[in-house]
C-alpha cells in the first residue's frame, strides 16, 4: 500500500511539473489522422464533428477531401483539373465552400459535401481565397485582391455583391467567423508584422488581438467564443497557440520541432485539428485540449484506439 501511495505521489508531481512546462492545461499528445504520401493541409470540421475536410495533393493536384474524424478512408470531393483548396463547411453540413482556379483565376466556389457539381460564388477577375461560412449560413467571408492587396470581404452565400469590411492599406487574410456571427477574426500586417485582428462582421474598426513580434496567422474561434487558436513562430518554429478572444496572454499547445499550422476548432470545443510536417510530410493531426463534450470525448477515444 505504501509503495502504491508513493507511486501516486511521484506521478502527481510529474503531472504538476509537466503542466508547469506546457501551460495551465494538460494537452494530450496529438494523433496523426492522415498518412498518405501527399501534402494534407487546411482542415475544416463538419458542423456535427463527424468529418474533417482538408486540402490534399494525393490525387496529383490539390483537391478537397473528407475523412471521418474518428478514422477511416478519405473521400475525394472535388475532381476538377484545376486546383481546389481551403474548405469550409456550411453550418448545416450540406455544402463545402472552397477556393479554386478552375475559372481561370482563383474564385470562391461551393459544392455538395458529398461531391457533385460545384457552383461559382465570386465572379471578380481578382483572386479570391480563404472562404469562411457564417454561422447562420447566409454569408461567406473571404480574402480578395480586388482592391490591389488582399483584404477581408463578405458575400451572400448564394453569390451577389461583395462588401469590404476591414479596409486598410496593409489588408488582411484568413477570415474566421465568431460563433455568434458578430465578429470576424483575420491576420494582417497592419501593425508592422503579422498579427491576429478582429472586426465587426458588418464592418468597422478592427481590434488587434496579438501583439507579439512574431508571425501570427490563421485564426480559429473556439465554439464558445472565448478563445482564438492561431499559428505562430514565436517559439522559434511554427506551433499552435491559444489566446483569449479579447486579447491577453497566449498559451502554446503544440511542442514539436516540426511546422504546426492551420488550426481548426471542433464544434464541441475539445479537439483541434491542424496540419503538421512532424511525420516527414504535411498531414492532418488532432489534438485534445479538454472540454465538456461527451460526444467528442468518445470521438477522441475512438481516434486513439484506431491510430495508436
Amino acid at each position: 500500500m505504501r509503495c502504491s501511495i508513493f507511486k501516486i505521489m511521484v506521478f502527481t508531481m510529474m503531472v504538476v511539473a509537466l503542466a508547469a512546462l506546457q501551460g495551465s492545461l494538460l494537452w494530450s499528445a496529438p494523433i496523426q489522422i492522415t498518412t498518405a504520401p501527399a501534402t494534407d493541409e487546411d482542415p475544416s470540421w463538419s458542423p456535427d464533428g463527424s468529418q474533417i475536410a482538408f486540402t490534399s495533393s494525393r490525387g496529383g493536384i490539390a483537391d478537397i477531401w473528407v475523412i471521418p474524424a474518428a478514422g477511416g478512408f478519405a473521400t475525394r470531393i472535388t475532381t476538377d483539373p484545376g486546383f481546389e483548396a481551403e474548405s469550409s463547411f456550411s453550418p448545416d453540413g450540406s455544402q463545402i465552400a472552397f477556393s479554386s482556379g478552375q475559372s481561370g483565376n482563383i474564385d470562391i466556389w461551393v459544392i455538395p459535401a458529398t461531391g457533385g457539381t460545384a457552383t461559382r460564388i465570386t465572379q471578380d477577375p481578382a483572386n479570391d481565397l480563404n472562404p469562411s461560412w457564417s454561422p447562420d449560413g447566409s454569408q461567406i467571408a473571404f480574402a480578395s485582391k480586388r482592391t490591389g492587396g488582399y483584404d477581408i470581404w463578405v458575400i451572400p452565400a448564394g453569390g451577389g455583391t461583395a462588401t469590404r469590411i476591414a479596409p486598410h492599406p496593409a489588408g488582411g487574410s484568413g477570415p474566421a467567423w465568431s460563433p455568434d456571427g458578430s465578429q470576424i477574426a483575420f491576420h494582417s500586417v497592419r501593425s508592422g508584422n503579422s498579427d491576429i485582428w478582429v472586426v465587426p462582421a458588418g464592418g468597422g474598426t478592427a481590434t488587434q488581438i496579438t501583439t507579439d513580434q512574431a508571425v501570427d496567422s490563421h485564426p480559429s474561434w473556439s465554439p464558445d467564443g472565448s478563445q482564438i487558436a492561431f499559428m505562430s513562430d514565436r517559439s522559434g518554429n511554427y506551433d499552435i497557440w491559444l489566446i483569449p478572444s479579447t486579447g491577453g496572454t497566449a498559451e502554446r499547445v503544440t511542442f514539436d520541432t516540426g511546422v504546426d499550422g492551420f488550426p481548426a476548432w471542433s464544434p464541441g470545443g475539445i479537439l483541434l485539428a491542424f496540419s503538421s510536417n512532424r511525420s516527414g510530410n504535411f498531414d492532418i493531426w488532432v489534438l485534445c485540449v479538454g472540454g465538456p463534450s461527451a460526444t467528442e470525448s468518445s470521438t477522441w477515444g475512438r481516434i486513439k484506439s484506431i491510430y495508436r
